[in-house]
């Protein structure tokens, strides 16, 4: 019996404060999972006396989902955006689709009627931004081709070989 104390008194003096909070907190776990088992034993046996085995609902009803999203349209609307005088411009100068672009797109494109080629081989148009020009051209901008792979790469030779030109 002498000896089990002296034991026990041996085991109490090495015990650090460390290992004292590892032996409270795994005391506390398991009291609290003691106690929610309790608390879902309980649970279960007042469910059953009373005859009520219900399972939560977990779709709502149509008619919440139909006034959740009545709400969100009525009260949850886009919020009016200040915009400055120059964001204004832009936002109604923006051309957002190739649609658009076709509806503000002029049918006639103005040549300037004095600018003449470098070159008489090449055929070199200069646009007119002032429209002052008499000379004008219909495009037609719904019937545009793309070109083709072939064409596009003779049209950049082409492009290689006039700047070489014009760099000599």
């Amino acid at each position: 019996m002498e000896n089990v104390v002296l034991t026990i008194g041996g085991l109490l003096k090495r015990i650090s404060l460390s290992d004292l909070f590892f032996f409270g907190a795994s005391l506390i776990l398991i009291l609290l999972l003691v106690y929610i088992l309790y608390l879902i034993k309980t649970d279960e046996e007042g469910s059953k006396e009373k005859g009520i085995l219900e399972l939560p609902k977990m779709q709502p009803e149509k008619d919440a989902i139909e006034n959740i999203v009545t709400n969100i349209e009525e009260n949850y609307g886009p919020k009016h955006v200040d915009l400055s005088k120059y964001e204004q411009e832009m936002e109604d100068t923006a051309i957002i689709s190739y649609d658009e672009l076709l509806k503000r797109a002029s049918s006639d494109i103005a040549y300037d009627d004095n600018y003449r080629a470098p070159s008489e081989d090449l055929v070199v148009k200069k646009v007119d931004d002032t429209n002052t020009s008499t000379t004008r051209e219909y495009v037609d901008l719904k019937e545009a081709v793309m070109m083709s792979y072939e064409s596009e790469e003779e049209f950049l030779n082409a492009l290689k070989k006039i700047q070489d030109n014009l760099v000599r």
